[in-house]
């Protein structure tokens, strides 16, 4: 049975997952016709037929990497369909250019997400008749939120190097009464300072409010279960989730130690691959477009596989990364700073557990 249990770190959480049904996309079609154009005429349904097309190829584009990797896949077959994926559309605009004879017609389509993204899941290995039995995968989740942060003062050194010479010049000349000599002496000298230094920043000391919370496990469950993945509790799988928490709580990753007792931990339970993932969450701020509050998670997740003991006398197989996420901001709206937050978290975990799941499928992870 393949089975999840999920390590991700966040600032804090929300509501459950909700998945829209249908999207808005346009698209564009374009046809040369012969003679005079008639509306209602077979090239007038091939341009909106390619305008539907046109209008998926869009929507795909905006996918991440490892998504658009798997719609790829079935890519001949949703366009051979077009129209059980795209049923309901508005015609924006259309244009007749008697001269050249061309024809071309802008639409608004209605896609269903559902139907793709179950065409989708035909290609992944974990949908695949016997996937179940392969392997496991763990995920965690603990959420973060940023409780102090201390700023250090600059630490200024200065550095002053003095130079100095020094000329002397002796002139002697003969006196009026001819027969004794004036001596004069002249000194002259010359000073140079030079100064310099170095400043030295120190990096802000962060300390997080760390906790687990069961909203982000509902809406990361809920895309791993489309996926047709199982997923188990952390404390089943005999990770101790406390020393993840402690780890996050000051760090950006969990500690040596931690991470080796958790591999050890999973290659005794039989389970080949864990992911660990870091959501922070910014300050708020008004939305300059909305005019509502907008809130920031910033993800960072990596996937781990961890290859089976060696057999006695065989070589040890080192653990490697086989999906990331770097980086990647999510936002979230609302009327005030919570609600906003509680949006940025359920899109930054659908999104994140989205994308690692994408990733896994493309590489055919069992």
């Amino acid at each position: 049975m393949k089975v999840l249990i999920a390590i991700l770190t966040f600032g804090c959480i929300g509501n459950s997952l909700c998945m829209a049904d249908l999207v808005k996309t346009k698209g564009k079609g374009e046809i040369v016709y012969q003679g005079i154009f008639q509306e209602g005429s077979p090239e007038e349904h091939a341009a909106i037929a390619n305008a539907k097309q046109n209008a998926l190829t869009r929507y795909a584009a905006s996918m991440d990497p490892a998504r658009y990797e798997l719609y790829k896949r079935v890519e001949s077959e949703v366009l051979t369909h077009i129209d059980d994926y795209i049923s309901d559309y508005v015609v924006i605009d259309k244009q007749t250019d008697k001269d050249s004879h061309r024809f071309s017609v802008i639409i608004e389509a209605s896609l269903n997400t559902t139907l793709l993204e179950s065409t989708i899941q035909r290609t992944s290995a974990a949908a695949a008749p016997g996937a179940g039995e392969q392997s496991n995968i763990t995920f965690i989740f603990v959420a973060r939120e940023l409780e102090a942060r201390k700023i250090f003062d600059a630490k200024r050194t200065n550095v002053s190097i003095n130079d100095g010479s020094q000329a002397v010049s002796e002139k002697d000349a003969v006196a009026p009464d001819g027969q004794s000599t004036q001596s004069a002496m002249n000194s002259s000298s010359v000073s140079k300072t030079t100064v310099g230094g170095n400043t030295e920043l120190k990096a802000d000391a962060l300390t997080y409010r760390v906790a687990t919370v069961a909203e982000v496990d509902s809406a990361v469950n809920a895309v791993l279960s489309n996926a047709h993945y199982e997923t188990v509790d952390p404390n089943d799988a005999g990770l101790d989730v406390e020393k993840f928490k402690a780890d996050f709580s000051g760090g950006n990753d969990i500690s040596a130690a931690t991470r080796a007792e958790a591999i050890a931990t999973l290659r005794r339970n039989d389970v080949r691959y864990m992911a660990i993932a870091s959501m922070d969450v910014g300050l708020p701020e008004t939305d300059p477009v909305s005019g509502l509050i907008r809130v920031f998670v910033t993800v960072n997740a990596k996937v781990t596989y961890l290859p089976p003991l060696p057999a006695e006398g065989q070589p040890r197989r080192l653990p490697k990364t086989i999906a990331s996420i770097a980086g990647r901001p999510y936002a979230g709206l609302g009327p005030d700073p919570q609600v906003a937050k509680t949006n940025a978290l359920n899109e930054a975990a659908t999104k994140s557990a989205q994308e690692l799941t994408d990733q896994l499928r493309m590489k055919n992870i069992r």
